[in-house]
């Protein structure tokens, strides 16, 4: 699969977003977290206040999301995605919670990150690794592979914006 094939998909599913408050943002896994949730390797899951459902995995051969078209029909007849058995909130409404926004105001901005390929790596390498979501309230969260330090880094991560590693490239969406 070319990177031209699911980008313009995935920026329209991010796209989606905007407008949307979410009721709950989900990590997707068989085994017992190692990390906190939101810094935590695997797919997520973020369920909007009208039924929507996003769910998002990172594409490792060229680092950037992957938003899966058919989150219900992946989830029931594919092997990778039907053995998450466990579910775990990544955002609360709690208060203090640093993702807590994500679940108590609307999304109102959307924007692609990007960051620099490796030396040698194709331009396609990191287009869209991440997103960051901004809401009503101002208030930013960026969620994606490889947003903290060095490439090595690929968990699919939601981090509050200084904990971003500088450099990287966002594009509103």
């Amino acid at each position: 699969m070319s990177v031209h094939d699911y980008l313009p998909g995935n920026e329209r599913s991010a796209r989606r977003l905007l407008g949307r408050r979410l009721r709950a943002v989900l990590r997707l896994h068989d085994h017992e977290l190692e990390e906190e949730p939101r810094t935590e390797y695997g797919v997520v899951m973020l369920l909007g206040g009208a039924g929507e459902e996003w769910l998002i995995d990172m594409e490792e051969g060229r680092g950037n999301l992957i938003f899966i078209a058919d989150p219900a029909r992946a989830m029931s007849e594919s092997p990778w995605y039907s053995g998450f058995s466990r579910r775990t909130p990544i955002a609360s409404a709690a208060p203090g919670h640093p993702l807590r926004s994500l679940v108590t105001e609307p999304i109102t901005g959307v924007e692609a990150i990007g960051r620099e390929p490796e030396d040698g790596g194709a331009p396609d390498h990191f287009a869209m690794c991440g997103l960051r979501l901004t809401t009503s309230g101002g208030t930013q969260t960026c969620f994606g592979g490889y947003l903290r330090g060095p490439i090595a880094t690929s968990e699919l991560a939601f981090l509050t914006p200084s904990e971003v590693a500088p450099g990287l490239r966002f594009t509103a969406l």
